[in-house]
């Protein structure tokens, strides 16, 4: 399994435990993953887990159902025919763990109550995403960096032997993507991060030393392109 496989698949396990805290059923084929209902908000119904997956076999995947959103894991789609339009691409990046993690910015805490969970909530904008049960999670941490009142902040789960970093936001923190390399490998050591991104958090990403492996795409119906916001879904 190559990374951008590793990545796939472990955005795959982390939408599943977010969809299944809202008590959402998933359903799978070969190549594709999805849901039997529509997506939490910013989530996408549809996940593409090989590059072999083609247009037509998602498609048949949707069958009758009404879908919103699809992940085209791999950019290799072409659903236009479909009704489909692009949200917005983005890469997979990856980051190898590092042994020397003596110096971890004391003001990163693990979010371990329900009030401190809602705080992260609120701050990241995620309020109707993410449930209080997430911290009854053990694979999944949930990391936050408070400072005069600034909040930042970032999700990290373990599954198909990677870290995915998730969900990250920064009101003030310019170096977070530095900041969570330390931080996951002290919690997670020895094992590889991967995640995604687009804009200027790409940029911040690759400027701190994560590297592109990988393009992908988000695609959204084209009559409910207008109402959503450019914001990347499973993050």
């Amino acid at each position: 399994m190559n990374n951008v496989d590793t990545a796939v698949l472990n955005n795959i396990v982390w939408c599943g435990i977010v969809c299944e805290l809202h008590g959402l059923t998933q359903i799978s084929s070969e190549r594709v993953w999805g849901l039997l209902s529509k997506a939490p908000e910013l989530y996408p119904d549809i996940i593409t887990s090989s590059s072999h997956a083609t247009s037509e076999e998602v498609i048949n995947f949707i069958g009758n159902r009404e879908i919103f959103s699809i992940k085209d894991s791999f950019a290799n789609l072409n659903i236009v025919p479909f009704g489909f339009k692009v949200l917005f691409e983005a890469k997979w990046i990856c980051h190898s763990p590092v042994a020397d993690v003596d110096y971890v910015q004391t003001e990163w805490t693990v979010v371990s109550s329900e009030k401190d969970l809602a705080k992260w909530a609120f701050a990241s904008g995620l309020q109707k995403v993410i449930k209080a049960k997430l911290l009854d999670q053990k694979d999944v941490k949930i990391f936050m960096h408070e400072v005069n009142g600034e909040l930042s902040g970032f999700i990290a789960n373990l599954s198909a032997n990677a870290v995915g970093i998730s969900n990250v936001f920064s009101n003030s923190n310019k170096i977070i993507w530095s900041d969570i390399v330390p931080i996951v490998s002290t919690y997670f050591p020895g094992i590889p991060m991967v995640g995604y991104e687009n804009g200027d958090d790409l940029t911040s990403a690759l400027l701190s030393g994560w590297t592109p492996i990988g393009p992908l795409r988000v695609w959204i119906k084209s009559n409910d392109c207008e109402k959503q916001l450019l914001r990347p879904a499973c993050m």
